[in-house]
């Protein structure tokens, strides 16, 4: 999908804006979760596609014993993660590097676990990360993803205007399936509905638990990111923030939109 950017600004940009780190539905239950079913374990070498600031890769090397490397395109958020490798006494187990995970810079048959949590839909070609993170796989490692799922169908320009505001691109549960199948990936298993349901929307802070969207942010929060927006977007972004929060959650309860763990190997 093309975006236009006729709805910044997105969610995704927001979260951004507000400076607050939150993580991707699920939490770190979906986390945990991923590195269980991956078999992450001490001595394995982890490859954490888009890592953002660092929260996974440093939660699997603490909990699990493993070695990450995490991958990211924002040279601000490889040298947050690296600072925060540092201050958690983990720069010996996890290292961070600027990359686009469209263009891995690894060989082959690098990495025991390859997995990207929330951002294969960003780039625009999501089926390149999926290659490149089977390629840079060993044979018989392990690969997962969890994205944004189309929970049932619903009309094309209904899933364009939520995507457009989402600010990334959720497929249905059959294309994210062929997808994975065209890069290379076999035995894939899939939870989908155990990681849908509303609530898990809403568990999105690194700092406490967050049962409603509207807890996300405090009032201070809200009105920093309020701020932030204005002077990023104007007056008419302020308003496009509220609109895109308030479609976007409409779809979650509505049931349209759910979100997806996939794994399977090489």
């Amino acid at each position: 999908m093309k975006r236009t950017g006729i709805h910044k600004p997105t969610i995704e940009d927001v979260v951004e804006i507000s400076g607050i780190e939150a993580l991707h539905p699920g939490g770190f239950a979906l986390t945990k979760r991923t590195a269980e079913i991956t078999g992450m374990r001490p001595g394995l070498r982890v490859l954490d596609v888009s890592s953002g600031r660092g929260t996974q890769s440093l939660y699997y090397a603490r909990e699990f014993g493993v070695v990450v490397v995490g991958l990211d395109i924002s040279d601000d958020m490889v040298e947050t993660a690296t600072a925060k490798a540092a201050e958690h006494n983990l720069a010996q187990h996890v290292s961070f590097k600027q990359g686009d995970s469209q263009h891995l810079p690894y060989d082959a048959n690098s990495f025991d676990v390859v997995v990207n949590e929330c951002a294969v839909g960003i780039p625009d070609d999501s089926q390149k990360v999926l290659n490149e993170m089977v390629r840079v796989a060993r044979p018989g490692g392990c690969i997962a993803v969890h994205e944004s799922t189309w929970r049932r169908a619903i009309p094309p320009d209904d899933k364009t205007d939520i995507a457009e505001r989402y600010g990334t691109t959720p497929l249905e549960h059959a294309e994210w399936m062929h997808m994975l199948e065209m890069a290379g990936v076999k035995n894939i298993v899939s939870e989908f509905e155990e990681w849908s349901r509303p609530e898990m929307f809403w568990k999105v802070r690194i700092d406490k638990d967050v049962r409603h969207y509207s807890q996300v942010l405090s009032l201070t929060e809200k009105a920093t990111t309020v701020y932030r927006i204005t002077k990023a977007y104007g007056i008419r972004g302020v308003i496009k923030a509220f609109q895109n929060e308030k479609h976007f959650y409409r779809a979650v309860i509505e049931g349209k939109l759910g979100y997806c763990l996939f794994k399977g190997t090489k």
